[in-house]
């Protein structure tokens, strides 16, 4: 199954069918023009993956401000909007901003509304414009990136994270695994859980059952229900849920956390740090 047909996409779908062929048969080099925060350095990552991929020329523009060039262009966006805006012509541009869904269907016949990211719009068009790249498959877990760092996951659950994030270990893409089972966690990624606790479950992790397991991790996890806590969403993915890649040694959530504390520190060297990680993420899809 390609993103394109997960239901969550099915408005966005058409326009992002469209602006795949027409990026294909583009007449000159396609500029990504990305805000420069961190949506917009995932988004053009995973652009830049695809446009490898398939020998279509471009070229990076990161901006306070992006806005279209001259020639055929795809604008990361911030504004939520309700539809995804029409593709335009003469010159080509396609806007990828935040887009409100229906992402699934509870038991009970409602839907349950979430918000898709720049970022996994992106990775949908790039698997639109090429479905099986070497690049695009090695940055794939990062679609993930876009719905982590936004507000979706500190107040509530967010279906579309949760569908993106069953879609790629469906896929092979990804392992769901609990925290043990990830070599090396960032400790900032979930303050408080004490490191030498954390190694003793780690080491004896493979002799327990099921049942041990769960209370191995409950046990290691509920001194932090006394504390201040991120949401209970975002501390249960951070629990049960740690997205691994191949090769990985660092789970999605500590890469993440280690990079936006970097990305904040460091506002006057922003340009140079989001070059760097995306040409990092293009070499390894790592953020080294």
């Amino acid at each position: 199954m390609g993103l394109l047909d997960l239901p969550l996409f099915a408005t966005a779908a058409p326009n992002l069918r469209e602006a795949a062929l027409k990026l294909r048969t583009a007449s000159s080099s396609v500029t990504i023009a990305a805000p420069l925060n961190e949506n917009g350095l995932f988004a053009s990552a995973l652009l830049e993956a695809a446009l490898l991929d398939a020998g279509i020329p471009f070229q990076r523009r990161l901006r306070e401000e992006p806005v279209a060039a001259k020639g055929p262009s795809i604008v990361i966006g911030n504004t939520t909007n309700s539809q995804m805006p029409a593709v335009e012509s003469e010159p080509l541009c396609v806007y990828l901003q935040p887009l409100e869904v229906d992402a699934l269907t509870a038991s009970g016949g409602d839907s349950r509304r979430g918000v898709l990211s720049p970022v996994a719009l992106a990775a949908a068009l790039g698997h639109s414009i090429i479905p099986s790249g070497n690049i695009s498959r090695l940055l794939m877990p990062w679609i993930l990136a876009g719905n982590w760092l936004s507000g979706g996951l500190e107040h509530t659950y967010d279906p579309v994270y949760t569908v993106l994030r069953d879609y790629l270990a469906t896929e092979g893409h990804i392992r769901v695994v609990p925290m043990p089972e990830v070599p090396e966690v960032n400790p900032d990624s979930l303050p408080g859980v004490d490191s030498v606790a954390l190694g003793a479950v780690r080491d004896r992790w493979g002799q327990l059952d099921l049942e041990g397991r769960a209370q191995s991790l409950s046990h290691l996890l509920k001194p932090l229900l006394d504390s201040e806590l991120p949401s209970t969403a975002r501390f249960e993915e951070l629990g049960w849920h740690r997205i691994m890649a191949p090769g990985w040694e660092h789970d999605l959530a500590s890469q993440l956390v280690g990079f936006s504390k970097t990305w904040k520190n460091n506002p006057e060297d922003r340009r140079r740090l989001a070059s760097d990680t995306i040409d990092g993420l293009l070499r390894t899809g790592q953020i080294s």
